[in-house]
C-alpha cells in the first residue's frame, strides 16, 4: 500500500476508532521512514493529543531544529501553556512573530503574558484586536481573565457575559463565570454556569475537569470523581485527572488509592510541583516527614512561588535547594511564606536553623519582630522586618541564600521525635501583668476567648463560623467569655450580645489586629481558647495556650491540622476537633474544663 495512503487510514483511524493501536501502527511505521518530515510533525500531533507530551516535543524540536516549521512551533509553545511552561512558551511565540506575524499567534502571547502575572502587557494586545473588532471573543475572555486575576470580579463578569450574548455556547466564558461565582463563594451561581457548558458539550475533557474540581471544592466528592473518571475516559494519559483523583481520596482518608493516584500522575509529569505537593501532605499525614518534606519542596515550582512578581522572581534567583545545610559561614535569608499564621509555626524551628548558620537574617512581620527578638534572645539582631533585606537591592546583594521557611522541615522535622513539646513564643510579663489587671474584674471561674472568622484568602469562608454557632457555649453560667476576633465583628457581637444572657467580652485598648503582644497577654490569661484556623490559632500555639481548634472542612489544604489524631505535633496544647462534633456535641466545653 502507498504509504501516503497508510498514513492517512491510520490518521482516520486514530479519530474514529481505536487511538492507541492506530498510533502504534504509525510509530511502526515511522521507525522505519526517520527522514519523512511529514511523518514526524503527525506522529508528534498524534502523541500532544495522547498526552505523551515529552515525545511530542522531541519531534516538535527537531523539525523547529531542521525545518523551522511554524506548525511545530505553534504546537510546541501550546504544550508548554498546559505544563505551565510559560516563559518557554513566551520564547517560541516571540521566534514565530519575528518570522511572520500570526494573529493567533499574538493573541496567544496575551494570553501567555496574563499568566506570567504580565497583566498590562497583555491588556495592551487584546486592546489592540479589541479596536479593530469589538466583538473579537479571543481577546475579550483573555481581558476578562486579567480583570480576575486583579480581583475585579464585576467587571470580569459584565466580560464574560457580553461574550455570551455574542456567543451563547462560549465554553471558555462559561467556565469563567463559573470559576467567578466559586471564588466568591457563591456555589449555586457557579455550579449553574458549569451545567449549562456540560449540557453544551458533555465529552469535552476541559469542561468535564471544571465541574469535577467544583463539586471536590463543595466536598461532594462522589460526583467530583464521576466527572473525573469521565474525563479520563476521554483523556487517559492526563497526569492532572489523576493527581485530581488523588486529592480526593486523600480528602477521604484513603490514603492507599491517593498514593496510587498520585505517584502515577508523578511518573507522568516528573517536575510537576502541584503533584509532588499533594505526594507531601500525604507522606506528612502518615508522619512520614522525610518523604513528606522531599515532596513539599515542589510547592516552590507552583504558581505561588515562581513568577509571581518581581519580588519572587528576585528571591528565586538564590534559592537554597540543598538537601543539608553546610554551607554555614554563607549570608542566608530566610522569608516568610503566605500569611503571619504559618509564619509562626513554622519559626518553632528558627532556634535551630539561628544555631547552625553562624550568618542568617530572618524578615518577619513588624507584628511579630519584638515577639521574636524576645523569644531568640541570644540572636535578637538577626530579625528584622519584612522588607528590610528584600526591598533594599544593597543589602539583598550581599545575600547569597535564600530560604523560605517551610522549607526548614525537611531539615529540623525528619520524625516525629524532632518536634518540640514545648511553647517556644516569650511574652512581655509587664504586658501581661496590664492585661491580667484588666481581666481581674471579671470573677467568674473560667475565661474563654473564642475566635470564629479567618480572612483574606478564598478559604477563609470554609474555615470560618458564625457567632451564632457558638451560642450554646454561652450556657455555661461560671464562664466569661472574651473576644479575640480580629477584622469587623462588631456589628455581629453586638446582635449576638442583644439576645445572649451571657455576653462576649471585647477588652478595650487592644488592637485584635495589629497589636501582638496584647494578644499574646490575652491568650496567656485565658483557661481555654476556642478558635478556628487562623493566625491567633497558631499565637496561641505558640504560647502553649489550652487550645481546641475546630479544623476547617477543607482542611487537606493545611497539613499541619490534617492529622489521623485530635493532636498535631506542631503545638503540643492544640486539641483539633471536627467542626460537626463541635457543633453537635453541646457538652464539649465541660470536657476540657472538668479534666
Amino acid at each position: 500500500m502507498n504509504l501516503n495512503l497508510q498514513i492517512n487510514n491510520l490518521l482516520k483511524e486514530f479519530e474514529t476508532g481505536n487511538k492507541l493501536n492506530s498510533y502504534k501502527a504509525l510509530q511502526k511505521i515511522f521507525r522505519k521512514n526517520k527522514n519523512n518530515n511529514l511523518l514526524r510533525y503527525n506522529l508528534a500531533v498524534l502523541q500532544q493529543q495522547l498526552n505523551l507530551n515529552e515525545e511530542a516535543k522531541i519531534n516538535y524540536n527537531y523539525l523547529i531544529n531542521t525545518e523551522n516549521n511554524l506548525k511545530a512551533m505553534i504546537n510546541l509553545y501550546n504544550i508548554n501553556i498546559i505544563e505551565a511552561e510559560y516563559n518557554n512558551a513566551l520564547k517560541i511565540i516571540d521566534k514565530i512573530l519575528n518570522i511572520e506575524h500570526i494573529e493567533s499567534v499574538d493573541k496567544d502571547k496575551a494570553f501567555v503574558f496574563y499568566k506570567l502575572n504580565r497583566i498590562e502587557e497583555s491588556k495592551k494586545i487584546c486592546i489592540f484586536y479589541l479596536k479593530k473588532n469589538n466583538k473579537d471573543l479571543v481577546a475579550l475572555n483573555i481581558i476578562g481573565q486579567c480583570l480576575f486575576n486583579q480581583e475585579n470580579y464585576s467587571e470580569a463578569i459584565k466580560i464574560f457575559k457580553n461574550i455570551l450574548e455574542i456567543d451563547t455556547k462560549n465554553l471558555s466564558a462559561l467556565n469563567s463565570l463559573g470559576r467567578i461565582y466559586h471564588e466568591k463563594r457563591e456555589a449555586t451561581k457557579a455550579e449553574e454556569y458549569y451545567l449549562r457548558a456540560l449540557k453544551i458539550n458533555d465529552l469535552s475533557f476541559y469542561v468535564l475537569n471544571n465541574i469535577a474540581n467544583f463539586y471536590r471544592e463543595e466536598l461532594n466528592y462522589q460526583k467530583a470523581i464521576n466527572y473525573y473518571n469521565r474525563a479520563l475516559s476521554i483523556n487517559p494519559n492526563n497526569a492532572y485527572i489523576y493527581n485530581n483523583l488523588a486529592k480526593i481520596h486523600f480528602d477521604l482518608n484513603n490514603h492507599q488509592e491517593a498514593k496510587k493516584n498520585s505517584l502515577k500522575a508523578l511518573e507522568m509529569r516528573k517536575k510537576d510541583g502541584d503533584i509532588q505537593k499533594t505526594l507531601s501532605f500525604i507522606y506528612l499525614k502518615d508522619h512520614d516527614f522525610e518523604k513528606g518534606w522531599g515532596y513539599f519542596e515542589g510547592r516552590l515550582d507552583l504558581d505561588n512561588f515562581i513568577k509571581k512578581s518581581e519580588y519572587v522572581i528576585k528571591l528565586n534567583k538564590k534559592l537554597y535547594r540543598s538537601n543539608t545545610i553546610i554551607n554555614k559561614k554563607n549570608k542566608f535569608l530566610i522569608v516568610r511564606e503566605q500569611g503571619v499564621g504559618d509564619e509562626i509555626l513554622y519559626s518553632s524551628m528558627y532556634g535551630e536553623v539561628l544555631k547552625d548558620l553562624e550568618n542568617v537574617i530572618i524578615e518577619c512581620d513588624p507584628r511579630l519582630l519584638k515577639l521574636f527578638k524576645r523569644s531568640f534572645p541570644k540572636y535578637h539582631n538577626n530579625f528584622v522586618e519584612l522588607g528590610n533585606i528584600t526591598n533594599n537591592d544593597k543589602k539583598f546583594e550581599e545575600v547569597e541564600y535564600v530560604l523560605y521557611a517551610g522549607s526548614l522541615g525537611k531539615y529540623y522535622r525528619k520524625n516525629i521525635n524532632n518536634f518540640h513539646k514545648k511553647s517556644f513564643i516569650e511574652i512581655d510579663q509587664n504586658n501581661l501583668k496590664d492585661v491580667s489587671n484588666k481581666l481581674s474584674i471579671y470573677k467568674k471561674k473560667f475565661k474563654i476567648g473564642l475566635s470564629w472568622k479567618s480572612f483574606n484568602n478564598r478559604y477563609a469562608v470554609d474555615k470560618s463560623l458564625n457567632l451564632k454557632d457558638f451560642k450554646f457555649l454561652f450556657d455555661t453560667s461560671d464562664c466569661d467569655f472574651f473576644n479575640l476576633q480580629y477584622g469587623d465583628v462588631n456589628n455581629e457581637i453586638n446582635s449576638f450580645n442583644k439576645n445572649s444572657k451571657n455576653k462576649l467580652l471585647t477588652i478595650k485598648d487592644i488592637d485584635l489586629y495589629n497589636d501582638f503582644e496584647s494578644i499574646a497577654s490575652l491568650l496567656k490569661s485565658l483557661d481555654i481558647f476556642i478558635t478556628i484556623s487562623n493566625s491567633t490559632a497558631h499565637l496561641a500555639g505558640s504560647l502553649g495556650v489550652k487550645t481546641i481548634l475546630i479544623k476547617p472542612e477543607n482542611y487537606a489544604l493545611f497539613h499541619y491540622w490534617n492529622q489521623k489524631t485530635n493532636k498535631t505535633p506542631w503545638y503540643n496544647s492544640i486539641e483539633l476537633i471536627e467542626k460537626y462534633k463541635f457543633l453537635n456535641e453541646k457538652k464539649i466545653l465541660n470536657n476540657f474544663l472538668y479534666i
